[in-house]
């Protein structure tokens, strides 16, 4: 089962008698860990039910042992073994191991630890067709806003689809620096119910250095000198190109919508929520709009996506083209999409 269906089974206080918790994903291994303890023992008697044993440093016959005993003072005991695949290595402890998966104590539960399983071998095979096995793998890149746009949610909060690509191209894939982050954010916020792109940008992004937000407001000055050091920067700190590149459209996709809205004189307030920006930056974007022409605004977005094209297609040199995009995006010259292409 995958890490979900366990937390949702815990959640409903069905933990099995053995349960296997395999893969390389550590955060969600402990999460699970943690449900399943708070499901099956109260707080005041945890100390007298609870052990967690390492598999370097013990045997099969002291684990066995745990497991075997009744609870005190409750209903359930659990027995946690981290570093499992270091524990039943010989051939007579994967027999022993095996008679106590086939008739395990059903007052306990005995949760396993293996960052490192081979399925293929015993005990695991044993462990296959005799426990709940609990498959807590890496996520992809694609599934990680995703992951962020629903832990934000599960923490009493929203944020937008950008906000959540933005910290996943800052922070990474790991679930716990992440988490780690998201708590920060949550105390930035304060009372505030949606986190914003802005928000990432100024907790984690400058935790990173420059962030993406200085270098659109350079852009947005027309400050070329500023512009090209502060997207120095940021390369040279690991930001990807392509993360830059969708910002930067947003951020000219604004721009294009306030040309469009400022001649029916709208509302500032309504103005900033069909732009899709936070009202306290509003004046300043405003600011930026009459520093571009309708042509130049078109321009830009040709050259953003013939960046974007290029960036996908070579393998070196991203500086150099980087390089380029702003300052067509600064200076609004069109043959810079011919230069694009050609490098």
């Amino acid at each position: 089962m995958t890490s979900q269906e366990f937390l949702a089974s815990a959640g409903r206080g069905s933990v099995a008698p053995v349960t296997l918790f395999h893969g390389g994903e550590d955060f969600l291994i402990d999460e699970c860990l943690q449900k399943a303890i708070e499901a099956m023992l109260d707080e005041g008697t945890k100390s007298f039910n609870l052990d967690v044993v390492y598999g370097s440093k013990t045997d099969v016959q002291e684990v066995i042992a745990h497991a075997s005993a009744f609870p005190m003072m409750g209903n359930k005991r659990v027995v946690v073994v981290k570093e499992f695949e270091k524990l039943a290595t010989t051939d007579p402890a994967k027999e022993i191991f095996k008679a106590y998966l086939e008739h395990p104590l059903a007052s306990t539960c005995l949760l396993l630890v293996s960052l490192d399983a081979d399925l293929r071998k015993r005990p695991f095979t044993d462990l296959k067709k005799l426990a709940d096995v609990v498959e807590c793998k890496p996520m992809y890149d694609n599934q990680v806003p995703d992951w962020i746009d629903k832990r934000i949610r599960q923490m009493g909060k929203s944020a937008d689809p950008e906000s959540c690509r933005l910290l996943h191209a800052y922070v990474g894939n790991s679930l716990r620096a992440l988490q780690n982050e998201l708590e920060k954010l949550f105390i930035f916020v304060g009372e505030k119910k949606t986190i914003s792109a802005e928000d990432v940008s100024e907790v984690v992004g400058a935790s990173k250095g420059h962030t993406i937000f200085e270098l659109q407001n350079a852009v947005g000055r027309k400050d070329l000198r500023d512009a090209l050091r502060i997207l120095h920067a940021m390369l040279e700190a690991g930001q990807p190109p392509q993360l830059i590149i969708v910002m930067l459209t947003r951020f000219f996709q604004q721009l294009w919508k306030l040309s469009d809205l400022k001649p029916k004189r709208t509302s500032d307030a309504e103005m900033a929520k069909l732009v899709g920006v936070n009202p306290y930056f509003l004046k300043q974007l405003v600011q930026f709009q009459s520093n571009f022409s309708s042509a130049h605004l078109e321009n830009s977005f040709r050259v953003l996506r013939e960046t974007d094209t290029v960036i996908k297609s070579i393998s070196r040199d991203k500086q150099g083209v980087m390089d380029l995009l702003i300052y067509a995006l600064v200076k609004g010259a069109q043959e810079f999409e011919q230069s694009l292409s050609d490098a």
